[in-house]
């Protein structure tokens, strides 16, 4: 006789998963600004600065991650105000080169500061052709000669800002005939203008404000902190100059604004600023020394170069083999090209 089939009662494996599902707790919902407005993501990130936004932010989640390749967000693009000092230069320079690239040719507005170099600059040049505003701002290794390579490159610039960096004449000659667009001009060279002197002993101390006077004819704003430039630079501008509206003339000690040029200034000049103004609020280093009453501390040919920074004497005196009676920065401890040895 055949054996009687066995009945086994099996809780389905669907009813078990259903009653296990019905357990799990719902989905988190999606972090709130994921469904703000494209444009304000947008203005929330670009005050993070670019560095932030490239090594940091675009990482948070896929929204922002498409926020941040969107080339109208690299139409202003800050390199200064949130660098970390831990990061090297070459890191920089390399996200500097990103931030240029995701502009896709519509860069607008630039700040680049404590790095960068001649071949950052060209970069740059050949990738902004749209580009209206330039600020460099202790840019050390971009060399004279630097600007005057690519200035050709942005024939729409407006503004043109430099910030205790080297910067030379035939920059500014090249700037002015290719930028006729040009309305505001920053030259602020504290620190570098002793420097210049060493290199040169003979250098004319007016040269940048003819360069200015002779190439940039509508300018409207003028800032020439801490400069040289004596009246006769002074009167160029005027001249040359006719549509300018503000001049800051703070730290240029050279100049004499006691008589009619003073006079003349004040006529022409909506906004003037005088050598010894307050520098009260001004984001730089604002110290310099004023020696045009005396030309003791100056070596041999350098008294025309008034107003030399105080980062001129900056070196440890140990440095020198000298006694109680020696100065160290005179003429013999200068070599044939006006540097220390």
């Amino acid at each position: 006789m055949p054996k009687p089939k066995r009945l086994v009662w099996r809780i389905k494996q669907k009813n078990q998963k259903g009653s296990t599902s019905s357990s799990k707790p719902p989905p988190p919902p999606s972090p709130p600004w994921v469904e703000l407005p494209r444009e304000i993501t947008a203005d929330i990130l670009h005050r993070l600065g670019a560095i932030e936004i490239l090594q940091n932010a675009q990482r948070v989640c896929s929204t922002w991650w498409k926020v941040c390749h969107d080339p109208i967000m690299w139409r202003d693009i800050d390199m200064g105000s949130d660098i970390d000092v831990d990061i090297g230069d070459d890191v920089l320079d390399e996200l500097c080169r990103v931030a240029v690239n995701r502009s896709q040719g519509q860069l607008h507005k630039i700040n680049i500061e404590h790095f960068g170099n001649d071949y950052l600059l060209k970069y740059i040049a050949e990738r902004s052709s749209q580009l209206r505003h330039l600020r460099l701002v202790s840019c050390d290794e971009i060399s004279d000669g630097g600007l005057a390579a690519v200035a050709k490159n942005f024939p729409l610039l407006e503004e043109l800002h430099i910030y205790l960096a080297v910067i030379s004449k035939a920059d500014i000659d090249a700037i002015g005939r290719s930028c006729s667009q040009l309305k505001s001009f920053t030259l602020n060279n504290i620190g570098f203008s002793g420097f210049r002197g060493f290199r040169s002993l003979h250098f004319n101390v007016n040269d940048e404000a003819l360069a200015i006077a002779g190439n940039m004819p509508e300018l409207r704003r003028l800032a020439l902190f801490g400069n040289n430039l004596t009246n006769e630079g002074l009167c160029a501008i005027l001249d040359g100059c006719l549509r300018l509206e503000s001049l800051d003339l703070r730290h240029c000690y050279s100049i004499d604004l006691e008589g009619d040029l003073g006079k003349r200034c004040r006529q022409q000049i909506k906004d003037l600023k005088c050598p010894r103004d307050s520098t009260s609020g001004y984001e730089f280093r604002a110290q310099i020394c004023d020696y045009s009453s005396s030309n003791d501390e100056y070596p041999s040919g350098l008294s025309e170069a008034a107003g030399l920074s105080d980062y001129l004497f900056d070196y440890e005196y140990d440095d020198f083999d000298y006694d109680d009676f020696t100065n160290p920065f005179s003429g013999e401890y200068l070599d044939e090209d006006g540097f220390f040895y």
